[in-house]
């Protein structure tokens, strides 16, 4: 599986780089044919907040899944936004499962 993490309006420190990679390893246990997984961080800069957002594309044969969360920290976008692509991964596998025992 290959992945690649991009910081918008910010640099990404090692120990964050760690957390992603770890978080992200867990995909495989959900759905073993992962192709790719991308993710993207931004910084929004704005007068009232300083909100974090984190958009995850994780590429599986015949489709792409994508989900964006946004939070007052990294961490907590991240969590979020992997507890759906988690959830996101088992319902395909799911769905993969049944067409093949139904025989499609």
């Amino acid at each position: 599986m290959r992945l690649t993490i991009q910081a918008i309006n910010f640099s990404l420190k090692s120990n964050l780089k760690k957390y992603i990679s770890k978080r992200i390893d867990k995909y495989q246990h959900y759905y073993g044919k992962i192709l790719a997984t991308d993710l993207y961080m931004k910084l929004e800069k704005s007068a009232f907040n300083r909100a974090k957002q984190v958009e995850i594309k994780v590429q599986i044969p015949g489709d792409i899944l994508v989900v964006k969360k946004e939070s007052s920290t990294f961490e907590e976008a991240i969590d979020a936004a992997s507890s759906a692509v988690e959830r996101l991964l088992i319902r395909n596998k799911e769905k993969h499962l049944r067409s093949h025992q139904n025989g499609l």
